[in-house]
């Protein structure tokens, strides 16, 4: 699910455009290897638990998240939303996702981490992408 359903939404766009999600994709994965590597070893854990506690985040990091950013810089392009406001949309809308995720129990926090701790961690990463688009702006590889 974290995989396949993001990645048909994502060939939607590759089709219309191509050049954001091979650009923007693999640093969308990045981030989000790092901050899931990072966090399963400290703060949450997705189900099923494998003994690679990194593994149960592998398919949301290889689809939900890649296809998620795609989408993030494809709408600051092409559809010029404020910033700040497409920043926090997309901030909230994965935070909530994560937020069923712990009702339905496919989550769960621990070492005092809670949903606020999630949102800051999604408005950063967030920002390290969005950031990452503007450096492509800005030597002209994207535009604006």
């Amino acid at each position: 699910m974290g995989f396949v359903v993001p990645w048909i939404f994502g060939f939607i766009l590759y089709k219309k455009e191509p050049i954001i999600v091979l650009l923007i994709a693999p640093i969308g994965m990045t981030v989000a290897f790092i901050l899931n590597d990072w966090g399963s070893n400290y703060f949450w854990q997705f189900k099923p638990t494998f003994r690679d506690l990194s593994l149960s985040a592998l398919p949301l990091n290889m689809g939900f998240y890649p296809v998620l950013s795609s989408f993030l810089i494809y709408f600051k392009m092409k559809k010029k939303i404020n910033t700040i406001i497409l920043l926090l949309c997309f901030t909230l809308f994965t935070t909530g996702f994560e937020g069923i995720g712990l009702i339905l129990g496919k989550v769960e926090y621990f070492n005092g981490w809670n949903i606020i701790g999630t949102f800051i961690s999604y408005l950063m990463a967030y920002f390290i992408i969005y950031s990452y688009y503007r450096s492509l702006v800005k030597h002209n590889i994207l535009k604006n």
